[in-house]
């Protein structure tokens, strides 16, 4: 066992060739530039990169692997240059009715809670984003709305071996705590106990997050959800794991065989 850093929330902002994927992320964020900065400059080890469900985002990683500094791994994730595992995920805004304590605060009014969604392969991603393009209006653009609730998400989310993570759980606009609900277990319903961990974002830390009770056997994570280069791993995770891949991620997600999340260094909700 070793300790690893790891930032699972990263956007692109253009394709290799430009196209627009995060339209408020810079252009130098594509996938290849990820994978150098966390490798040459950050010390990441594992990187989520949370917009590859973009068919243009596909393409640049199938170039990327051709190019022959990367490859994929039975355990899931692509390794760059034998020093950084990049996970392939997707953030998905999905529409929740508007629940407070017991009941339903408008019947008639929803709120925008960000999903992200990690896969072990490409194919899996791409299983995904295909099937996704008949509940998006525009698939090659980042963290779009879905015509689903997260109840929904996450059962086509498993179907291609993925896992789902409620994303910056506190923020004030696109989360479910800040948005849409004070619990989250009225949100997945029976579902809850797939949820393994929550993003917690610049509006909470730790201390926080820990005294709501339903989050007593979640693992809390931070990341950067960065939107330029120089951003990145400016929130981020120390990981206790055998080596670096998906599955590795997953075990330390869910505490499994001494694999976990060692902590997680996040900005003073203060300075938000």
């Amino acid at each position: 066992m070793y300790e690893i850093f790891a930032d699972l929330h990263v956007h692109i902002g253009r394709s290799e060739n430009g196209k627009p994927i995060k339209i408020t992320a810079a252009r130098s964020l594509n996938f290849a530039n990820i994978a150098k900065e966390c490798s040459d400059r950050k010390g990441i080890n594992i990187v989520g990169v949370i917009d590859c469900a973009s068919p243009y985002v596909i393409e640049d990683i199938e170039r990327f692997l051709e190019a022959g500094d990367a490859y994929e791994i039975e355990d899931g994730g692509i390794i760059y240059k034998d020093k950084v595992c990049i996970l392939l995920g997707s953030e998905i805004e999905t529409a929740e009715p508007i629940l407070v304590g017991a009941g339903l605060a408008s019947a008639h009014k929803t709120g925008s809670a960000h999903n992200l969604c990690f896969f072990p392969h490409l194919a899996d991603i791409k299983g995904f984003s295909n099937e996704m393009k008949s509940h998006i209006n525009n698939i090659t653009l980042s963290s779009q709305r879905a015509d689903i609730s997260a109840y929904q998400l996450i059962d086509i989310v498993e179907k291609y071996n993925g896992i789902l993570i409620p994303a910056h759980c506190f923020t004030p606009h696109k989360s479910f705590y800040g948005n849409c609900t004070d619990k989250l277990e009225t949100i997945f319903k029976e579902k809850f106990d797939r949820i393994f961990a929550i993003e917690l974002g610049l509006s909470s830390d730790t201390f926080m997050a820990d005294t709501i009770s339903e989050l007593a056997n979640k693992t809390f994570i931070t990341n950067s959800d960065a939107h330029s280069l120089p951003k990145i791993a400016r929130e981020y995770n120390k990981l206790l794991v055998e080596n670096i891949s998906y599955k590795e991620v997953l075990m330390a997600l869910k505490n499994e065989g001494g694999r976990k999340v060692l902590c997680n260094y996040g900005l003073d909700p203060k300075l938000r």
